[in-house]
């Protein structure tokens, strides 16, 4: 059960919010697995007070053995684990995602699977000697080898409701030539791509913010300093806080981020076991 390691965790520290900086996770997520935990038990293993937590006796009793076991199950993979699956796993991925969508829930892989060792590289399509890449496209694989969408990756502008407010209309992508555009330089050309035949006279017209990161440039729509093309998975948090609002949703770029590997990489327990935890986790 994934909620165990979080139980273990939580005792250890006596403490939610520890527990979820070790795990990666976020307090409320580690509150809900406990919850669940002793739904499923039908006991209460901590009791709450002034915002402070204390075993409670069947609680100690049940987190010691636990402990005990999580231990012991560690020990043996760890003299198992040899060769090939001590290696660490090289995923390349675009760094905004990386940063977005994986670290978020990076502590779920880690609290399923403790023994394994992951390696994320910020590299393109063709990250050398990563075991497995996450890139922007189309799921077309070559000989030997397996794609699969992992999550949309749809392109859209944004910006803040303050810009919204005190800028020139934007009731169609034509206005957007009257307006400041953020411009990414590891992305120079997603704003080509969303505006087709349209670029070369907002190119003409538009003025341009360019920012050395696509980083920078979702904190710069985020300040109101103009509007941003951007993955609009990459800000669903932002949006869904009104930090953000998405213009034109019927002009939507539709892509894909795609994980590509070696299909001998399959002959890996430990692959595979990231290959399902980046579909269960990550996807979502």
């Amino acid at each position: 059960m994934t909620s165990l390691p979080v139980f273990e965790a939580v005792g250890r520290h006596m403490s939610i919010a520890k527990a979820a900086g070790e795990l990666c996770l976020t307090a409320g997520a580690v509150s809900r697995q406990i919850r669940n935990l002793e739904a499923f038990l039908g006991c209460h293993l901590f009791e709450r007070t002034n915002r402070k937590i204390a075993f409670t006796p069947v609680g100690e009793v049940y987190w010691g053995r636990i402990q005990a076991s999580l231990g012991e199950i560690r020990a043996v993979t760890s003299d198992l684990s040899v060769g090939v699956n001590r290696r660490p796993l090289v995923i390349g991925s675009p760094r905004v995602f990386l940063q977005k969508c994986i670290m978020p829930v990076l502590g779920t892989l880690y609290a399923r699977h403790p023994d394994i060792v992951v390696k994320f590289v910020t590299g393109g399509h063709d990250s050398e000697g990563a075991d497995g890449t996450i890139y922007v496209g189309e799921a077309v694989g070559r000989k030997g080898f397996v794609c699969e969408v992992l999550a949309d990756a749809d392109l859209t502008p944004v910006c803040s409701p303050g810009y919204l407010r005190r800028a020139p209309p934007l009731d169609t992508p034509d206005d957007l030539e009257r307006h400041v555009l953020l411009r990414s330089a590891e992305f120079t050309r997603n704003w080509e791509r969303w505006l087709g035949p349209r670029v070369a006279r907002t190119f003409a017209n538009a003025r341009f913010i360019d920012l050395e990161s696509s980083g920078l440039e979702l904190t710069a729509a985020v300040e109101g300093l103009g509007i941003a093309i951007v993955r609009q998975r990459l800000v669903r948090q932002e949006l869904a806080e009104g930090q953000l609002v998405a213009l034109f949703a019927d002009h939507m770029v539709r892509e894909h981020y795609v994980f590509m590997f070696a299909e001998p990489k399959l002959r890996s327990d430990s692959f595979r076991f990231l290959r399902k935890w980046l579909n269960d986790a990550v996807a979502q």
